[in-house]
């Protein structure tokens, strides 16, 4: 390779240029689809230009909720909203409109670039909800020029709603707010503090419910991750009542406050950590209205007709009150369970469990082994550690061989329990084995999860003993528990991100998947989609046998309309000899704390098809070659075609003339008076006009000619730790040209994985990317090292986990 071909140098990736057409081959005929994308840009209304942040992302909305029958103003905060231009919200009754998107300033994009972000920027939207929309939480998402964005939670309430007005950041000018009930829309900014100055009546039960959290769950670029909003009541004399930072181990406080007087009282809302910045939005909820705090059982069986509920709480029909509900005949899982008083009036929500196992009841006494509950595997027992220092014991019958497993559930269905079980006993076993906290990925939102999970083989036929406890030695009617004693059955959940999907048509985009291992079950996991039109394929859908997730990619056909498809993803696997079919659900990853990283399932994943790109990739190798073998230490080609599109290219070419054109007449900044702006713009001679129009022409056959000569650099990512990539860089003369690949890193001998093949063309102030399906690899010994099997099945003692270089 010659000196001038390196064009840059990383870390661990180099780039060559190639001036000639690749090997001298011509690249395949193509038929004009000229007018097929003029029609696309015409129905679709954008042309897919990825900047250096990709799909549009929602920070934050404020107010995030409203009123049944209302129509409000909201402001959204985030980043890429360029060219917003709907508004989604699931379910039915709610609709909405962008009304204004302002751009970053070039001082916000040059400090934004310094730190390798995207600017931040804000957009107004206007939202109206119907006045018989079923309330509860929606999911809103914008449509921009770069699709679709994320999720983000909007709440549709049936009370009336205010938002803070400033100064309210000492008591002396606390905002006064109308009769209760009432929900208030906040934002802490600047570390301040909200006061809130209502009248309550003596004897009334006050609730006063926060969310913050609850609105956005995890904060990306702050410890420990999350809004933890803080609240105090005081009396008109300025005296401390009551204060609340959480609700258990929900980081979102409720207060319970019976009124001792008539008079005014003054609530105040702050971050507890004194922070303040635009996403920390809140809303409380301030009332005389029915709170269930917890609820017993907390599950039943599948299919029960008149399933019994007992609730505990406030301004509910006695201390406990008591629901009769029909629960779902053919699908377990968790449900939210309300309820309605005869007043009409609507209790909050408790998730409850349905299961398809047999179920019994808790009796004590049961604390010591001679009192033990005898229960029949597999069952659930639905029980409670009735007061601190309480252990429930259960004794069942094992033959040897048999692997069970005993699971708690407590912490995900909302009860305070920080459970803790013991097998026994000690003869039969030689020890007691205890289990604690185990991490259950399909819960995304929960950050502590205190719920152990045990497996054990037993050895020999006898009768044993599993006890649950508070490992604190707490307890109470609230400290509810499910406690399963079943045999292991291996099976598997899967997840699909992110959950706004866009590809442009003739393009691929990378989906990632993530597996949820359910009692031991290793093997392969294949995925499926149906919902999208003939011609989209899935390269390398599978998570192989012992791998916990895999990057893939989705190709869509050169002729795909473009649009918003609801793709449905479903996966199978074969476990115990027969095939297991389930379900996926599109989910999306948020970072907590700068590092954790949590899967949380949404209600609908979608796909956005926009028109084709200026180019495409292809890897020049047969679809059947099977993994690309990488030697230990030896390099390795690639090759890839650039196939262009030329009316793609002209398309872009006027796109960016034409926001140039746009660019150069500066707007009225925001704020500003529009008609003041226009009115101090000093008139134009005849010749200072022909000569700006002389000039905005010259600028735009210059950028059409800079586009147009613009290389494509192409290059191999996630390969992994060790991976040294020399891209190729394209000229526009060139079709073809050569990755170079080299695995360095030996802990990789045996390993498999993917490459995605990325190409990029970088227009000034945009990055236009094109993939190429997933190209699988294998990592092989370095030549004259022993061979090894590449290790597939964890489980199986023939297959290595680990594998050494021998010299």
């Amino acid at each position: 390779m010659k000196k001038n071909d390196i064009v840059s140098t990383g870390t661990c990736v180099k780039a060559r240029r190639f001036s000639a057409a690749g090997r001298g081959e011509a690249p395949p005929k193509r038929r004009s689809r000229g007018f097929e994308f003029a029609r696309a840009i015409a129905v679709f209304g954008f042309l897919f230009v990825s900047p250096l942040f990709a799909a549009p992302y929602i920070e934050y909305l404020y107010p995030a909720g409203t009123q049944q029958g209302k129509t409000i103003e909201i402001t959204l905060g985030g980043r890429s909203l360029d060219g917003a231009r709907e508004v989604w919200v699931s379910g039915e009754g709610v609709t909405g409109e962008v009304l204004e998107v302002n751009l970053p300033t070039p001082e916000q994009i040059r400090e934004a670039q310094k730190r390798d972000e995207v600017a931040a920027q804000t957009a107004r939207l206007r939202l109206t909800i119907a006045p018989n929309a079923k309330t509860g939480v929606r999911d809103l998402r914008i449509m921009a020029k770069e699709g679709l964005s994320n999720r983000f939670r909007f709440e549709v309430g049936n009370l009336t709603e205010v938002s803070e007005e400033e100064p309210n950041s000492v008591f002396a000018s606390a905002q006064t707010l109308p009769a209760l009930p009432l929900v208030v829309n906040g934002q802490i900014k600047n570390a301040d503090r909200d006061f809130f100055r209502f009248q309550a009546r003596a004897g009334q039960r006050l609730v006063i419910e926060v969310k913050g959290r609850a609105i956005k769950p995890y904060l990306a670029d702050a410890v420990p991750g999350w809004f933890q909003p803080r609240i105090a009541l005081y009396n008109s004399a300025g005296d401390l009542i009551a204060e609340e930072d959480d609700f258990r181990s929900d980081p979102d406080p409720v207060m319970f406050f019976t009124v001792p007087a008539d008079g005014d009282y003054v609530l105040e809302i702050w971050d507890a950590l004194s922070r303040g910045r635009d996403d920390l939005v809140y809303r409380v909820k301030i009332g005389e209205f029915p709170y269930v705090t917890d609820i017993f059982p907390l599950g039943g069986p599948l299919g029960s007709k008149q399933q019994r509920i007992v609730a505990r709480g406030v301004n509910l029909p006695g201390e406990k009150a008591g629901w009769r509900i029909d629960l779902p005949s053919r699908k377990t899982g968790i449900i939210p369970a309300g309820f309605k008083l005869k007043s009409g009036a609507e209790t909050n929500q408790r998730p409850f469990e349905v299961s398809d196992l047999p179920e019994v009841m808790e009796r004590e006494p049961n604390n010591a082994q001679r009192q033990a509950q005898r229960v029949t595997a597999p069952v659930i027992v639905n029980g409670r550690i009735d007061k601190p220092g309480d252990a429930d014991m259960f004794a069942f019958e094992a033959k040897a061989g048999d692997k069970l497993v005993f699971d708690v559930m407590a912490r995900r269905l909302g009860s305070p329990l920080d459970a803790k079980i013991t097998l026994g006993p000690q003869r039969a076993l030689g020890k007691f084995i205890t289990a604690d906290d185990v991490k259950d990925e399909r819960f995304g939102l929960i950050t502590h999860h205190a719920d152990p999970r045990l497996a054990h083989t037993f050895e020999q036929d006898g009768t044993y003993t599993i006890t649950i406890e508070d490992t604190q030695g707490k307890g109470g009617p609230e400290y509810a528990y499910r406690l399963s004693v079943s045999p292991q059955q291996p099976d598997f959940e899967l997840r699909v991100m992110p959950d706004n999907l866009s590809v442009p048509a003739g393009g691929n985009v990378v989906v990632q998947l993530k597996a949820i291992r359910i009692d031991g079950y290793t093997g392969p996991i294949r995925l499926h989609t149906e919902g999208l039109p003939p011609g989209f394929d899935l390269a390398g859908a599978e998570v192989r046998a012992g791998k916990n997730q895999t990057v893939l990619t989705l190709a869509a056909p050169l002729d795909a309309p473009p649009g918003v498809y609801k793709p449905r993803f479903w996966a199978e696997a074969e476990i115990d000899g027969k095939v297991v079919k389930h379900n996926v659900s599109a989910a999306e990853e948020l970072m907590q704390a700068f590092f954790y990283y949590h899967t949380v399932p949404v209600e609908q994943g979608y796909l956005v098809v926009t028109p084709a790109n200026p180019f495409r990739v292809e890897v020049m190798r047969p679809a059947d070659a099977g993994p690309l073998e990488l030697v230990l230490d030896k390099e390795v080609e690639i090759p890839v075609r650039i196939i262009r599109n030329p009316q793609a290219i002209a398309a872009l070419q006027r796109s960016q003339a034409a926001a140039a054109q746009a660019g150069g007449k500066k707007p009225a900044k925001q704020g500003q008076n529009k008609d003041k702006a226009k009115t101090s713009a000093k008139p134009q001679t005849k010749q200072q006009s022909a000569k700006q129009q002389a000039k905005q022409q010259q600028g735009k056959q210059t950028q059409q000619t800079t586009i147009a000569r613009l290389p494509i650099r192409v290059t191999a990512t996630r390969g992994g730790k060790g991976m040294v990539v020399e891209a190729a860089v394209i000229a526009s003369t060139a079709t073809e040209g050569v990755i170079r690949v080299r695995c360095t890193n030996a802990a990789m001998v045996g390993q498999e994985g993917v490459f995605i093949v990325e190409g990029t063309m970088r227009p000034r102030g945009a990055k236009i990317s094109s993939l190429a399906p997933a190209l699988p690899f294998k990592v092989l010994p370095a030549e004259g090292d022993a061979p090894v099997v590449l290790a597939r099945d964890p489980n199986d003692p023939t297959q290595k986990k680990k594998f050494k270089n021998k010299k």
